[in-house]
């Protein structure tokens, strides 16, 4: 009874679905353009949106380490390294080796890290205001909703 309730019929057909229109292709050109917009936003900054991304990480404390940040962005470790040598050699993030494991490094965001948090966080909300334009609150929260649902059903 319970896998009967948690299938849904089917959404999409064969003979008519249109692969550009799909929810798929619409959320990959919706993740491109904030990120475009974001990209072109960061550059007064000095940043990439990926070393953006990276502070906007560390500010949340949603990583510690070098290997956190490839999980959450999916980026290779070699690629992390280098951003991560970058944002370092600009004073915005510090490595922290471990007294057990010298080959770990706990990153943090220095003083001018935070500071560069800040500014970060204003360019993302600026960018999303400006995507979401003729959106309502309920709008955008019920979009929330129905994007965590689709994570929810990936997961």
């Amino acid at each position: 009874m319970v896998a009967a309730a948690s299938k849904s019929p089917a959404l999409y057909d064969l003979r008519t679905i249109r692969s550009r229109d799909a929810v798929g292709a619409r959320v990959a050109l919706a993740r491109k353009a904030i990120r475009e917009e974001f990209e072109r936003e960061m550059q007064p900054l000095g940043l990439s949106a990926q070393q953006a991304f990276v502070i906007i990480l560390l500010g949340e404390d949603r990583g510690e380490t070098a290997a956190d940040m490839c999980r959450t962005l999916a980026h290779d470790a070699g690629a992390m390294t280098r951003l991560i040598d970058k944002l370092e050699a600009a004073g915005l993030v510090r490595r922290i080796r471990g007294s057990r494991d010298r080959r770990s490094a706990h990153l943090e965001l220095t003083k001018a890290g935070r500071a560069m948090y800040g500014q970060v966080m204003r360019v993302q909300v600026d960018v999303l205001n400006r995507m979401l334009r003729g959106f309502s609150q309920s709008d955008v929260r019920t979009l929330e909703k129905l994007l965590q649902r689709l994570l929810d059903n990936a997961a």
